[in-house]
């Protein structure tokens, strides 16, 4: 396994304006997929313009991507292997002392409230954006480690539907709670998926992630406000227990962070993570973690949130094509 230095990290592949330029069509080059870049226009200021504290409570969960007709269980498809690569977690900038810590339920299938505190309790939030129907809409989302401290680990179907209209008016908001936005609105200025996630029409779950570039908030960074969380890719195990996270409408309304945890249970729908969970709606992004401290409340974040069936959350692979996608992300 190797450990990314943070500066170090260089782009794979890097599209610009709407769309990544895949392949030269004067040479008849068939479309290779790569990471998408969508920017988009600053038309708020700081998000107080458009996201109050009412909008915000206001927003509806995304609809979820279609599920594949067939749920086969057992592994997901194997995908090109890569060297295990990982960032390290960033601590807060400011130790926060609890009064009262209460250790989180490390089997709980039926989601509870986040009551433990530690890092996680700053960087995981809500993302909110306006979809292409003119809906606006929340989802989940986690800061991640990154050399600008500007990267927010979300989910694609946050930034694209199913009729291939992009999202606007995106902000990340850490520590959300009941209409409160702590640590400030976070501006979206670039959004990223992978190519190959939205083709003919269709979306696919197994390439459901998806990376948001954010502006400044009092000329500090998400990382610089309230740390950041690790982040894995090429994991070669879905590990013994599993932590999820995020703001589903089916707790508390969508206004606390919530959390299911657990055994891995066999996955479905081609995907490669998969946990007894009830989280609904509105908790699509949220992070998935692996080797999760709890004394500090940080660890690896290895997938999020993508699609769910009446039992069970299931969560695509951060393998080649997510790497690729966080690369391209660090460096915009």
């Amino acid at each position: 396994m190797r450990t990314l230095a943070i500066a170090g990290l260089t782009t794979l592949l890097l599209g610009l304006g709407s769309h990544a330029a895949l392949a030269d069509p004067e040479k008849g080059e068939p479309a290779k997929d790569g990471p998408i870049a969508r920017q988009l226009p600053t038309t708020f200021a700081a998000g107080d313009d458009y996201w109050t504290p009412e909008r915000m409570r206001a927003a509806r969960p995304l609809a979820a991507p279609a599920r594949p007709a067939k749920a086969a269980t057992g592994e997901a498809t194997p995908r090109a292997a890569g060297e295990e690569v990982e960032v390290a977690p960033a601590p807060t900038p400011k130790t926060m002392r609890w009064e009262k810590v209460v250790p989180y339920a490390t089997t709980a299938a039926t989601q509870q409230t986040w009551k433990s505190g530690g890092l996680i309790a700053k960087t995981a939030g809500k993302v909110f954006g306006t979809g292409g129907n003119g809906n606006d809409f929340v989802a989940s989302g986690t800061v991640v480690n990154s050399t600008d401290g500007d990267v927010i680990v979300t989910v694609a179907h946050a930034m694209i539907d199913s009729e291939g209209r992009w999202s606007r008016n995106l902000i990340f908001v850490p520590a959300y709670k009941n209409g409160a936005a702590p640590y400030g609105k976070f501006t979206a200025r670039t959004m990223f998926i992978w190519s190959g996630y939205y083709k003919d029409g269709v979306r696919k779950p197994p390439l459901d992630f998806g990376m948001l570039v954010v502006n400044k908030v009092k000329s500090k960074t998400p990382v610089q406000t309230v740390g950041g969380q690790g982040i894995r890719f090429n994991s070669t195990t879905a590990g013994k227990t599993n932590l999820l996270l995020g703001y589903p409408n089916n707790g508390n309304s969508g206004q606390t962070l919530q959390f299911c945890s657990g055994a891995s249970v066999a996955p479905a729908y081609d995907m490669k993570y998969a946990l007894l969970c009830d989280m609904g709606g509105g908790s699509s992004g949220g992070p998935w973690f692996q080797d999760f401290n709890q004394a500090a409340g940080s660890g690896y974040v290895i997938s999020t949130h993508a699609l769910r069936n009446s039992t069970t959350s299931y969560g695509a692979y951060f393998g080649a094509e997510a790497l690729a996608t966080f690369r391209a992300a660090v460096a915009a």
